[in-house]
């Protein structure tokens, strides 16, 4: 059976969804609610050893570091204290806890490489990427979270992902997930009829929404894209046209604007 490995597991949705799909999952979660909450959750399929979670944060070092908290959004805790600032700066309330940590590389050497790594944990996916050079194998697809207020970190993401090998690119607008609907025939996994929520990462792999695409075609999507982004967010000064934008946007076959995910496999 193969691994699909859900690094930021948050509500549990996507691990849900690759269980469903007959997958095993190896699921990482840092924040300590949730992990006791998907433990309950998930009970039946722990004791059955079809998923697996592990209760740390990604970091630099093991140990134990500042995990910033969001009640009010539950998808925003993080490590990364640029992250953490930006959030607070909308006004957003928060805490601080302490949590045990460990490097990405010690997962992989414990669980093995996954055959799909999804990743998103607010300022963190960098680390998961560049672990991927310590070991031979690759995992065939991975994922991870665009940066929406600058390139460089983005990119850097990206190159990594191409040194290893990955020649084949999608990014794909979260912000309409609920229209997505997996292949039946499954090009994945088995076929399951989900509705895919705000939280959740979507269809991954094969099923993934839109066409891979080289390396040069997505870096310029992505430019397309921020450069929208600094226009129109919340934060930007035309953001009261956003809705104006979207309809255009949409009149011309295009997407409202939204959060991103860029997925990557190897030539084909």
């Amino acid at each position: 059976m193969q691994m699909i490995m859900d690094v930021g597991m948050h509500l549990g949705e996507d691990t849900q969804f690759y269980l469903d799909k007959g997958f095993r999952v190896v699921a990482v979660e840092a924040h300590p609610q949730f992990v006791v909450d998907n433990r309950v959750k998930f009970r039946d399929y722990i004791e059955k050893g079809l998923l697996e979670i592990v209760p740390l944060a990604i970091a630099e070092k093991e140990g134990v570091v500042p995990f910033y908290l969001f009640p009010e959004k539950t998808d925003w805790g993080t490590l990364d204290p640029g992250y953490a600032q930006r959030n607070i700066g909308r006004g957003t309330a928060h805490k601080i806890v302490e949590i045990p940590s460990v490097r990405f590389e010690s997962i992989l050497q414990r669980y093995g490489i996954p055959y799909y790594l999804k990743v998103d944990i607010e300022g963190g996916d960098i680390l998961c990427i560049k672990s991927l050079h310590h070991f031979p194998e690759r995992p065939k697809y991975v994922s991870f979270e665009a940066e929406l207020v600058g390139f460089e970190s983005t990119f850097e993401a990206l190159s990594h992902l191409y040194v290893l090998g990955y020649r084949r690119f999608k990014i794909v607008n979260q912000i309409v997930n609920y229209k997505q609907r997996c292949p039946n025939p499954p090009k994945e996994g088995k076929f399951v009829d989900t509705r895919f929520s705000g939280y959740m990462s979507g269809p991954f792999g094969e099923e993934a929404p839109g066409d891979w695409r080289p390396i040069e075609e997505t870096l310029e999507k992505y430019r397309r894209i921020l450069k929208a982004q600094r226009l129109f967010c919340p934060e930007a000064r035309y953001h009261r046209l956003q809705p104006m934008f979207d309809k255009v946007s949409h009149f011309f076959g295009g997407e409202p604007l939204g959060w991103y995910d860029f997925h990557a496999t190897f030539p084909a």
